[in-house]
């Protein structure tokens, strides 16, 4: 079944067995500062009362849908999918089930994309912010995972370098063009290749688009003992350990996801590095 949205925003919630954080993470929806969005659920075949408490918010709300199927349990990469097929609208965002939107994450996130349309009309434009990481009960641990971590997103962003790790899901907003890009575009089987559904939506705005960082934490990663996570290392590492940590990294890209590569069209991984060098060359004697 196909859904037209009545505003321009999509949420896209996708939840399996999230009954102990749900509830939480769609009342920081309904408290956003903006609302002209629609938050479409799909459960992907809950055993707990998950199915009960989506039932109870779509009564209570004009502007809470389930996504309705019978597809059954379709792993987290394409429960996400499945929303995105089914959603018609102008912007997407992704939901987890566990985290926490902070107030104007919406407003914020639309607000910095629809400035960046200005600048690149017909462009597929993919904007993510910060986040905060907290534990279960959602006492903050990391403030800025950016500055925490000593990262720079817009150093790999312009790049274009596999940003699929950097780029996260539930801190991400698109556009309609980014969407149909990424269910036009099959990736790899995800047994030779796996990619998350945010991996492959950044991956898109990447090869075909643009990618920007809004730089305030928008939103809480909450940790807890059904996600798992690369903890982050507070120490700011040397210009020499990150130097070799990136080669590594490249080295691991290489081995796990060749296949990207061959499927967005940049050939072979050396291809891929010397186009995007090229390419971030340009762009910089443009400037």
């Amino acid at each position: 079944m196909r859904y037209i949205s009545p505003e321009p925003i999509a949420v896209l919630l996708a939840v399996y067995n999230g009954e102990k954080y749900l509830r939480e993470q769609i009342d920081s929806i309904l408290a956003q500062t903006n609302h002209d969005w629609v938050l479409y659920i799909r459960d992907d075949a809950s055993t707990d009362s998950t199915p009960e408490i989506i039932a109870d918010y779509c009564q209570k709300y004009d502007n809470i849908v389930k996504i309705g199927d019978d597809r059954g349990n379709l792993g987290c990469y394409e429960n996400f999918r499945e929303l995105l097929r089914s959603v018609e609208a102008d912007y997407y965002m992704f939901s987890d089930a566990d985290d926490v939107w902070l107030p104007e994450k919406i407003q914020a996130s639309f607000d910095f994309l629809h400035k960046q349309e200005g600048a690149y009309p017909h462009t597929p434009l993919l904007v993510h912010c910060d986040k905060s990481h907290a534990d279960a009960e959602l006492n903050i641990i990391h403030k800025s995972v950016w500055s925490d971590s000593a990262m720079d997103p817009d150093s790999w962003t312009k790049f274009e370098l596999l940003p699929m790790h950097i780029v996260g899901g539930a801190c991400s907003i698109f556009n309609r063009r980014v969407r149909d890009l990424s269910l036009e575009s099959p990736p790899p089987p995800p047994n030779i290749m796996p990619v998350s559904h945010d991996g492959w939506a950044a991956l898109i705005a990447a090869k075909f688009g643009k990618i920007f960082a809004l730089r305030d934490p928008l939103l809480i990663y909450r940790y807890h003992g059904s996600n798992t996570t690369v903890r982050i290392n507070q120490a700011k590492r040397s210009v020499s350990y990150r130097l070799a940590h990136l080669c590594g990294t490249l080295g691991e890209h290489y081995k796990k996801y060749k296949m990207v590569n061959s499927v967005l069209g940049y050939g072979s991984f050396g291809k891929y590095v010397y186009y995007r060098i090229v390419a971030y060359r340009k762009s910089k004697r443009i400037r």
